[in-house]
């Protein structure tokens, strides 16, 4: 019988019009061929077993270090049917699964509380990462979706028009990646250090109404003055509330980290930009010079960690060509306190080194919304006990395809 070679088209040319290194490093290995027309990556032998190693060594992982049984459904429904159907003699072990569909690892799961769906998901994301190179540089990063949920984000540095490409930030001092979304949990240090407390001081700063021109005026750098950003949110009845979130002045409000906050703490959603007809109504003339000292009570105040323990800052004065000096958070006004600026180019880590944008692929994520049930149904059963729930639910998604282009991508150059 006559013997086949495996076909694995070795290749020192670059292929035509492709911009993803790691596509460009599977066709020089004979690994993948890449249709521009169609935009498809087209695996070859090597490349599909590769693929299917990367599979199988993930659900292996996934079943030792966080219990996830692997199945064969196809859709979500099949999935918590088999769940449905063995919960109640099988319990925490027929209530997390992965299954495969295409190109595509999925995991589902469903816990009895939010604690008990974090531990799951941290152990699938320390089971995912043992089975992927070092070298790649892949790291899970938090991300936080309107209105409460959380995903956490299987990311790797990368190139503008990698397949998953994303904007980001890395620090190039310790390495962490960041997405404009994430948490930074940690505070920034402050100018002032022991410098004595000003008092208050009304100026004049006419057509001051930008943090550059107040700066340019002032002389002052951007550190020593806080930025207000102006929404409306709503209650359960519909009704719009002023909001108004301060952050350091080189620093940017997260609609989605804000959103987060006032769902949780507030009961307030449908976060919006405010108009300046809302303003004039609800606050009076401050856009432009908004501040956190003597506003009416009427508006929601909140102010990102980067304001903690600020001292002599500029704040706006909230009339029209009036700032205030001296402020001092603590002294002149202490609201509450959240995580909802958003990482940017040049904004300090938590090792103390400036951010930098950079492009990130995104390979895979895991997601958890707080307390609600994203199939839409909670899993149920009735044991010696009495009705048992997991009405938290949880879910995530691998890219085999992505995860392989990013272990190539820096390959040619040692990376």
């Amino acid at each position: 019988m006559r013997e086949y070679a495996v076909l694995a088209p070795l290749s020192e040319n670059r292929p035509a019009k492709v911009k993803d290194r790691g596509i460009i490093e599977l066709v020089k290995a004979g690994l993948a061929a890449y249709n521009a027309k169609s935009d498809e990556l087209l695996l070859l032998p090597e490349g599909d077993r590769l693929r299917r190693e990367l599979v199988s060594r993930l659900k292996s992982a996934m079943l030792r270090g966080a219990g996830v049984q692997n199945v064969d459904c196809g859709n979500d429904a099949a999935v918590f049917s088999l769940a449905e159907r063995y919960v109640r003699e099988w319990g925490d072990s027929a209530t997390s699964f992965s299954d495969e569909r295409g190109r595509d690892l999925f995991v589902l799961g469903w816990s009895p509380g939010k604690d008990e769906a974090v531990s799951r998901i941290d152990a699938v994301k320390r089971s995912v990462l043992t089975e992927l190179p070092e070298e790649s540089g892949f790291s899970f990063v938090e991300e936080i979706l309107p209105e409460g949920g959380t995903a956490s984000v299987l990311l790797s540095l990368s190139e503008a028009g990698a397949l998953g490409s994303r904007p980001g930030f890395v620090c190039p001092g310790c390495g962490r990646l960041f997405l404009p979304d994430s948490p930074l949990g940690y505070d920034v240090e402050q100018p002032g250090g022991a410098e004595p407390e000003e008092p208050l001081e009304d100026i004049e700063t006419p057509g001051a109404n930008t943090i550059a021109e107040l700066c340019a005026q002032l002389g002052i750098s951007v550190e020593r003055t806080l930025k207000a950003m102006l929404y409306i949110a709503f209650d359960e009845s519909g009704r719009g509330h002023p909001v108004a979130s301060f952050v350091r002045g080189d620093f940017n409000v997260s609609m989605n980290k804000l959103s987060a906050w006032l769902a949780r703490d507030r009961g307030l959603t449908g976060l919006r930009t405010a108009n300046k007809a809302e303003l004039h109504e609800m606050i009076g003339e401050v856009a432009g010079y908004c501040g956190p000292v003597r506003l009416p009570d009427s508006v929601v105040l909140v102010c990102d960690t980067s304001v903690r323990g600020s001292k002599n800052t500029v704040v706006g004065a909230n009339r029209s060509g009036y700032h205030i000096k001296g402020c001092c958070h603590g002294r002149d006004f202490d609201p509450p306190i959240a995580d909802i600026s958003q990482p940017a180019q040049g904004s300090p880590c938590s090792c103390g080194t400036r951010l930098e944008s950079a492009v990130l692929r995104e390979s895979g994520r895991l997601t958890l919304e707080d307390g609600k049930q994203i199939a839409g149904k909670a899993l149920s059963y009735r044991d010696r006990d009495g009705v048992h729930e997991y009405p938290v639910e949880y879910r995530g998604v691998f890219s085999s395809e992505s995860i392989i282009l990013a272990s190539h991508a820096f390959r040619e150059d040692g990376r």
